[in-house]
């Protein structure tokens, strides 16, 4: 049997579950052009021309996105597709 490799299945469980799933959150575009207008102000000086492009960019960036935006949080899908291929990956015997 020095051949074989050991084949390993998961505890029996009632389920499998992920208790907080990590979803991958975009980068805010707005601090993003906040962050790069305040280093361009640190550089050049406070109301510098050459920091005029961010600035209006700052200002329409933020006159779309008053008071936050409407978009609910994404919801994480791993428990669903857990709970669906959980059959296949545990192993159970089929009838």
């Amino acid at each position: 049997m020095p051949g074989r490799t050991p084949t390993y299945k998961l505890p029996p469980l009632p389920r499998l579950k992920v208790k907080k799933p990590v979803i991958k959150q975009e980068a805010n575009r707005c601090l993003v052009l906040m962050s790069n207008l305040l280093q361009c102000w640190s550089s050049n000086g406070h109301m510098n021309p050459v920091c005029e492009k961010l600035a209006t960019d700052l200002k329409a960036c933020t006159s779309q996105n008053v008071m936050g935006s409407n978009q609910k949080p994404r919801k994480s899908t791993i428990n669903y597709h857990a709970a669906r291929l959980y059959d296949r990956i545990s192993g159970k015997p089929h009838d």
